[in-house]
């Protein structure tokens, strides 16, 4: 561990390997100073510069690449570590802004212009990392490398298939293991958004109750039917990007890593929704063998939650109209309602216009409020048409 002193003064301990690259260093403690700090309010690794203070006068600014990186005959350079620079444990570190110059603006632009950058390793993951420049300009940074180099696909020296049989082998109790650390946590979140309670949206019993009503007028007989059109406008429409990406919703970073084992989870939630049968066997990929045995368990939960919500005491229109209506005086002026009625006009009303008011002419409760005709009134104006004519 390092010791860490900020900007205001602020210490902190970090935990950090010798075989982390610089840029990965600053990341870990950028977590461990601003550990309570939104996202977005977070400076970036390429705003600051890492100082080794040792003594009383000895302050060495740390990097990915400088002078004491040395190339190699075959044109790869590998990024400079901790150990490189011989940091040893209990170390004095420091993040101090670097100035805003043109190499700065070309590192902080590299991560959003470059997508097979992995940043230097700001991701926790950086070996291999693939070479970043800018493409446009021409201007390429020479290939570099974390811990390994990469070996080219059509390599002679690629090696054997033993190589790559080998890694799941290597990783499988680590993989293990984690699945154990963080099994808990996927039950819970399971669990609560599985609850068919009072805190349930009344706008999910509502939907849930028009599906029943529908399969029953059209005298569907088949409950996989009713459980596909709930699954997919729930859990799988919802839920499911809500898992793999937090950072829609909460003010966090979601790196590559913490992506892939998120997609993990959301593909256990979408097996627990279907209704098929899934076999699998030792060539069957790792992230469904992994929770292969909580399956039955999460789709009993999932057909218990699509019960209780069909105990619930009914949502009638009225209550649903009052919900929505507190909804909107709740989140006032949070919304462009005017950008999205006219998404919803352009996209939906425009392409559909014909079918819409032949249905507002038909059904009786819409023709009692001329809906119809007030419709053809938004056309006409939007199109610059005078309303009398319509």
């Amino acid at each position: 561990s390092v010791a860490v002193v900020g900007e205001d003064g602020e210490k902190a301990q970090c935990r950090v390997l010798d075989c982390d690259t610089i840029n990965q260093v600053k990341a870990k403690i950028l977590d461990a100073l601003y550990r309570n700090t939104p996202q977005s309010l977070r400076p970036s690794v390429h705003e600051v510069d890492l100082e080794w203070r040792h003594g009383r006068n000895g302050h060495l600014i740390l990097a990915d690449e400088d002078m004491t990186t040395k190339p190699e005959a075959s044109g790869w350079r590998r990024l400079n570590t901790l150990a490189h620079y011989g940091v040893k444990d209990s170390a004095i570190m420091a993040l101090v802004h670097r100035p805003h110059d043109h190499h700065t603006l070309n590192n902080a632009n590299c991560t959003t212009k470059c997508n097979s950058c992995a940043g230097y390793g700001i991701t926790g993951s950086g070996s291999p990392v693939s070479h970043c420049g800018d493409t446009e300009s021409g201007t390429l940074e020479p290939n570099v490398y974390h811990l390994v180099k990469p070996v080219d696909h059509d390599s002679p020296h690629r090696g054997g298939e033993r190589t790559h049989k080998a890694i799941p082998e290597i990783f499988l109790t680590r993989l293990l293991s984690t699945k154990g650390t963080v099994q808990k946590f996927v039950d819970d979140f399971f669990k609560t958004i599985l609850a068919p309670n009072e805190t349930l949206p009344p706008a999910i019993k509502w939907l849930f109750d028009l599906f029943d009503e529908a399969s029953r007028r059209h005298c569907i007989v088949d409950p996989e039917v009713v459980l596909a059109w709930k699954s997919n406008s729930l859990p799988l429409r919802f839920w499911v990007n809500f898992i793999k990406n937090p950072d829609f919703i909460l003010d966090v970073y979601k790196s590559p890593t913490v992506d892939s084992c998120l997609s993990v989870i959301a593909q256990t939630f979408m097996d627990a929704c279907s209704t098929t049968e899934h076999r699998l066997g030792k060539d069957s990929p790792s992230n469904k063998l992994l929770f292969a045995k909580d399956i039955s368990q999460y789709k009993a939960m999932v057909r218990t939650f699509y019960q209780g919500v069909r105990t619930l005491p009914p949502v009638t229109d009225q209550d649903m109209a009052a919900y929505l209506h507190h909804l909107s005086l709740t989140h006032l002026g949070q919304l462009d309602a005017k950008h999205a009625l006219q998404e919803l006009f352009h996209t939906y009303v425009t392409r559909y216009y014909d079918s819409i008011i032949e249905t507002l002419e038909v059904d009786p409760d819409c023709r009692s409020l001329h809906l119809a005709h007030k419709l053809d009134n938004v056309m006409c104006t939007i199109n610059g048409e005078p309303t009398s004519m319509c």
